[in-house]
């Protein structure tokens, strides 16, 4: 499982993970987060995209990857926001904003449009091929970003507002 970790790979999920970093507080600045948890901001950027590139590169499905990466993003600022008396999605939205399939998204959407121009019945196929493939993954990525930003508070704000 860890055998195609050469430093190759590494350094791959090393440049992710330094992209992300940036990408994620130039997001937040766009919508005035405040200065001082630009710095927060572009650590658990660079951890979540790190984690999600880490994950792929040791074979775990991309699909998977996202959810776990998504998933430890929203349990660092479960713990963090409150501390810093920041609502959690001020925080995790630009954190997660590397990880949108554009990708996948632009090539079933580009394969959608040339579906509807080719004549050629084996272009058609592969045009269908790669709009089901490319769109299903999308999909299956946003889903996974939802969900593993959703599902952790609702183990961790339970009993929030009840005294124990």
């Amino acid at each position: 499982m860890l055998t195609n970790l050469d430093p190759d790979v590494l350094l791959d999920v090393l440049v992710q993970a330094l992209a992300a970093a940036c990408i994620g507080p130039a997001f937040a600045m766009l919508f005035t987060v405040p200065a001082r948890f630009l710095p927060l901001i572009a650590a658990v950027s660079g951890l979540t995209r790190g984690i999600r590139a880490f994950l792929v590169a040791v074979d775990v499905d991309i699909i998977v990857a996202t959810f776990l990466a998504c998933s430890v993003c929203s349990l660092i600022f479960i713990y963090f926001g409150p501390k810093m008396r920041v609502p959690r999605p001020i925080f995790t939205v630009p954190c997660i904003i590397s990880m949108i399939p554009g990708v996948d998204a632009y090539n079933a959407l580009l394969s959608l449009l040339t579906i509807s121009d080719s004549a050629n019945h084996t272009l058609l196929s592969e045009n269908i091929l790669v709009l089901f493939h490319r769109g299903m993954r999308a999909l299956g990525i946003i889903f996974a970003i939802a969900v593993g930003i959703a599902i952790p508070p609702l183990f961790f704000y339970k009993y929030r507002h009840t005294k124990l």
